[in-house]
Order: structure tokens, then sequence, then C-alpha cells
């Protein structure tokens, strides 16, 4: 019964580990798009999402220098929902014009 509850608690430990790995694809995606975003405008590097989003992603780069992955996971992907506001945003006031 030992060897169970061993087995099982090692396999616990693997699926948790896996879990908490940087979120590396989530940092470029947001830094992919606000790049995008500056690309696209000159008035980003002003815009307040904008600025939000580099927040955002200033902190996740932080937090994951303290292995605190879950936290930087979602601010990375906040940051990146923030620079695809500013471009639809920028888009729609094109076409407007």
């Amino acid at each position: 019964m030992q060897k169970k509850s061993y087995i099982a608690a090692l396999f616990l430990i693997a699926i948790a580990s896996c879990a908490t790995l940087p979120p590396l694809q989530e940092m470029s995606n947001a830094r992919q798009t606000i790049s995008a975003a500056k690309e696209l405008s000159s008035d980003a590097v002003t815009n307040e999402k904008i600025i939000e989003a580099e927040r955002l992603l200033a902190r996740a780069e932080r937090r994951i220098e303290v292995n605190l992955y879950d936290s930087a996971r979602q601010d990375a992907l906040r940051a990146q929902k923030e620079a695809i506001e500013f471009i639809e945003q920028a888009i729609a006031d094109n076409n407007n014009k």
C-alpha cells in the first residue's frame, strides 16, 4: 500500500512541475503584439493601453525571476490583451476616417 501511495505522490509531483513551467510562449506573444501595435501606429508609444501592456510585461518578467510562473502567465496574457485592444481600436479609428 505504501508503494502505491509513493507512486501516486511522484505522479502528482510530476504533474505539478509540468504545470509550473515559465510562461515563455505567453511572454513572447505579448512582446510581439506590443511590437505590432507600435508598428501600426506612432500613437502607440503614448497610449494608455500600450503603456499598461508594457507595465504588465515588465511585472511578468520580474515574477518569472522569483518563480511566480502562474502570476507571470496572467500578466503576460493581460499585456497581450491590452495590446490587442489597442490594435483593434486603431484599426477601427482608421476605418472611420
